[in-house]
């Protein structure tokens, strides 16, 4: 597979380039490139060890630094988006984590984003509830 690195420095300027166009509807974008990210990254993750392989992938890729899954919420440091901020920056990582889940236990999924380094938490942390 063909790849592009981009450093944090520039995933955080494309990121304000889209907020300054679109305010708030930028968000929707990032989640939406989350998803797509996270379907691209399935093929090469085990049924078997799924939150496994998706935590190894997802930290080899560099989107975090650690990265820990239970049934109802996600624990991140180390994200790649975050950058000082008075609300939550992990849109694109939100993402791929709501795919995640929804892949896995076939039902859509909300997620949210309710602690971020962004605004000084010390770790982000994802909210997932499943449509069941």
């Amino acid at each position: 597979m063909d790849e592009v690195k981009l450093s944090k420095e520039e995933l955080i300027k494309i990121k304000g380039v889209y907020r300054s166009i679109m305010a708030y509807a930028s968000i929707g974008l990032f989640l939406k490139n989350g998803e797509i990210i996270a379907q691209v990254l399935s093929k090469d993750v085990r049924r078997e060890s799924y939150f496994e392989d998706f935590a190894n992938i997802l930290k080899e890729r560099g989107w975090v630094k650690e990265i820990e899954f239970s049934e109802e919420e996600v624990k991140v440091r180390g994200s790649i988006e975050t950058t000082e901020s008075k609300a939550p920056t992990c849109h694109i990582l939100r993402g791929i984590i709501r795919k995640i889940y929804e892949m896995h236990y076939e039902t859509l999924v909300s997620v949210e984003e309710v602690k971020c380094e962004s605004m000084g938490d010390e770790y982000c942390l994802f909210k997932v509830d499943m449509v069941r």
